[in-house]
């Protein structure tokens, strides 16, 4: 017994294989233009991402700096430089030279 399809069945299978190539080949393209892409944002992230790694160090070290000036800004040796700098004071026994320009 013979099917009634019998005479449609390669025709039928070689376009099926035909469609699902162009399809598999269609997909395979998406997935490469899709790879690039990402691939390009990945780099542009990375450029970011030390950008803020290198901002993020610099800020922590100025943070370190205030602490530390913070700190000697609470010394006696803080407050006698700034009253001899600013305020022209000396101690009762100091002897100032100047020069005669």
């Amino acid at each position: 017994m013979q099917p009634a399809y019998k005479g449609r069945t390669k025709y039928h299978n070689k376009a099926a294989i035909y469609i699902v190539c162009v399809l598999m080949a269609v997909l395979a393209l998406v997935i490469a233009v899709n790879s690039t892409s990402l691939s390009a944002k990945k780099a542009e992230y990375q450029a970011q991402y030390d950008a803020l790694q290198e901002e993020l160090e610099s800020e922590t070290a100025r943070t370190e700096e205030l602490e530390e000036y913070e700190k000697y800004t609470q010394t006696m040796k803080y407050y006698e430089e700034v009253a001899r700098e600013k305020l022209g004071m000396v101690y009762e026994d100091e002897i100032i030279f100047k020069d005669n320009d």
